[in-house]
């Protein structure tokens, strides 16, 4: 059950229902399905606190597809804090179903940099064996027609030779006035 950090109740009794989220919102443009509207997103986490939605596969993968960038709060009239209450509920669908193993593998990347800065590195040395390069448009293709059509035409930025963390400071000055 989710952690009583919100009253998911009570911001579903709040959502007024306006809409104006769901105008901001890309993965209910994408889909065109209120149930992934913020909105949507809302009712469905009350019903959950309310034990009337069990959190199944189709839940799971409803609550996953938010990008949680945060369009709808910014919008909304009641500051309701969808995004926040989603993270709460992700961290039971992570409890249940656990984390899938790309997503393990990018925690162990983060954690460790190294590692991290390797990969990057070898993949700037290999990167012309499996992909070709257009320097114009620093975008490179996959040198072998792979059956898939979601990756058949697919571009991908070419690797540098040195990574994104390694190119800045650890530290961004806020401060600055660049």
């Amino acid at each position: 059950m989710v952690n009583n950090k919100f009253n998911y109740t009570d911001i579903s009794d709040e959502c007024i229902k306006c809409g104006k989220c769901k105008t901001v919102c890309t993965i209910f443009n994408v889909n065109q399905d209120e149930t992934t509207s913020p909105r949507g997103f809302i009712d469905l986490l009350g019903a959950y606190k309310r034990d009337e939605l069990e959190l199944d596969k189709n839940a799971k993968d409803i609550f996953e597809s938010c990008f949680l960038c945060t369009a709808c709060v910014e919008v909304c009239p009641n500051d309701l804090p969808t995004d926040m209450i989603i993270e709460q509920v992700r961290a039971d669908i992570a409890k249940k179903y656990g984390i899938t193993w790309y997503k393990r593998a990018f925690f162990f990347l983060l954690r460790n940099r190294k590692i991290m800065d390797f990969l990057a590195k070898m993949g700037w040395v290999f990167q012309t064996c499996g992909l070709k390069i257009n320097h114009e448009k620093q975008s490179s293709k996959f040198r072998l027609n792979f059956p898939m059509e979601m990756i058949k035409d697919r571009t991908l930025p070419f690797a540098d030779r040195k990574s994104f963390l390694n190119s800045y400071p650890q530290e961004i000055n806020h401060n600055s006035k660049n």
